[in-house]
């Protein structure tokens, strides 16, 4: 299954119950608005004793760009070797913002019998927290021309420093413990621990089902674990059915290929375990390994003249981020939502964003259809005007299912630097009909 199709097969929207809900635990009356705006209830700054942890890539590669109003990120439940951390703290209240910029973080982390400490610092940055249903709330008032109240009721600060599991870490527990100074005096955090899972280990934790193996690869860029990367190349070629399919084997490329690009601890330990294989995994692999930047001349030389060749004759990987070809446009943008899934990374929802400059296209199409000479032969302004509806399409769905997909979308909204045409289709993600397909809610 496509990424693009399976986000639509699992897409849940939230009704309009939903909107009234947040705005009911948020204390804020839609009826009961001032000439200045929305009212809401005055509660003291304070700091939560809860800290968060996150992937550092949170703070260094999304943050900056996204606006100071943004989606959580989730609270990591394990780590692989190499893979670093953020500590987060969050405020609540008025001035909360204020209040974490004038504090500073410190923590100690200890693992495997060594201790490291990280001095008192100023935080690396902080945002603005959505509450749950956020997104549907500000998509639904700004569809109907109506100002958005104040939703944010807390903010996340990170640390600025990062911990790093060690490259050669075994399986075992990480205790973190926090304290933070700030003009309300110091507080130590509540201990969090966090599960350490080594590379064997987790490659070793096969999938059961393809549920768990759908969840692992969209929930990726959340809850990162390059530790079963192998085993989701073995499930993925297990299945004859996709395995075959030169679409799906490009999209799993992209995936995987994006995921090991982010960490090469992970991706040395892939390239031992694929070394071994034949046909599918072995081959799969390698594309990915190629997608991911690296070397696989050495996996080339333990191949067979006959392996080698046929390896290269099959292994042409387009760049997905070349729309030269409208009727390819499509499949460039699942292999780009795979990476996205893979790394969370912005320049993927940028490029596709980019294909709604097509909508001239869109019209000539609709004008075309309806006349008493629809078009019947394909050309480039047909395949750029059905590449506009599939990606508004993705983008729609992903808006509704994917919380960093939204906050990368409000951004480029706001980006001075985006086209103001293709801001205008942005904003008309939830109403265009070009957007929609039968079943769409």
């Amino acid at each position: 299954m496509q990424f693009i199709q399976f986000f639509v097969a699992i897409r849940s929207p939230r009704r309009i119950a939903a909107c009234l809900c947040v705005l009911a635990a948020l204390g804020i009356s839609a009826s009961g608005q001032t000439a200045g705006g929305w009212t809401h209830k005055s509660t003291p700054a304070k700091i939560d004793k809860q800290i968060l942890i996150f992937p550092d890539s949170v703070v260094a590669e999304q943050w900056p760009h996204t606006l100071k109003l943004v989606n959580p990120p989730q609270n990591l439940k394990l780590l692989n070797p190499g893979q670093c951390i953020r500590i987060g703290i969050v405020a609540t209240g008025d001035d909360r913002d204020s209040l974490l910029e004038k504090t500073q973080l410190s923590f100690h982390v200890e693992f495997a019998g060594q201790a490291q400490d990280h001095a008192l610092a100023p935080l690396a940055g902080t945002k603005q927290i959505k509450p749950e249903g956020g997104d549907f709330v500000l998509q639904s008032l700004a569809a109907a021309n109506v100002e958005a109240p104040p939703l944010s009721m807390a903010s996340l600060g990170a640390s600025a420093d990062n911990w790093c599991a060690p490259d050669d870490a075994r399986d075992g527990t990480a205790t973190i413990d926090a304290e933070i100074e700030s003009p309300a005096g110091s507080q130590k955090q509540t201990r969090v621990k966090i599960q350490i899972e080594s590379l064997e280990t987790g490659g070793k934790r096969s999938f059961r089902n393809e549920e768990e193996f759908e969840k692992f690869t969209m929930d990726f860029h959340y809850q990162p674990n390059p530790a079963r990367l192998y085993p989701e190349l073995l499930f993925f070629c297990a299945d004859q059915k996709i395995s075959s399919n030169r679409s799906e084997v490009l999209i799993q490329a992209a995936f995987l290929g994006a995921a090991l690009k982010a960490d090469a601890i992970a991706a040395k330990d892939f390239m031992a375990r694929i070394a071994a294989r034949n046909e599918c995994p072995q081959g799969l692999g390698m594309m990915a390994l190629l997608m991911g930047g690296y070397n696989v001349d050495l996996l080339l030389d333990t191949m067979s003249v006959e392996d080698r060749q046929a390896f290269k004759e099959h292994s042409e990987l387009p760049d997905p981020y070349d729309f030269g070809s409208p009727a390819e446009a499509p499949m460039h943008f699942d292999m780009l939502w795979g990476m996205f899934t893979a790394s969370g990374q912005f320049a993927s929802i940028k490029k596709i964003a980019s294909a709604l400059a097509w909508r001239p296209d869109w019209d000539d199409y609709v004008k075309a259809r309806k006349s008493s000479h629809p078009p019947k032969a394909w050309t480039p302004s047909l395949g750029r005007a059905l590449a506009y509806s599939a990606a508004g399409w993705s983008m729609n769905s992903f808006l509704h299912t994917d919380p960093l997909a939204a906050d990368y979308i409000d951004f480029l909204i706001a980006s001075p630097d985006t086209p103001d045409a293709i801001k205008t289709e942005l904003k008309g993600l939830l109403t265009n009909p070009a957007f929609q397909r039968q079943g769409d809610k």
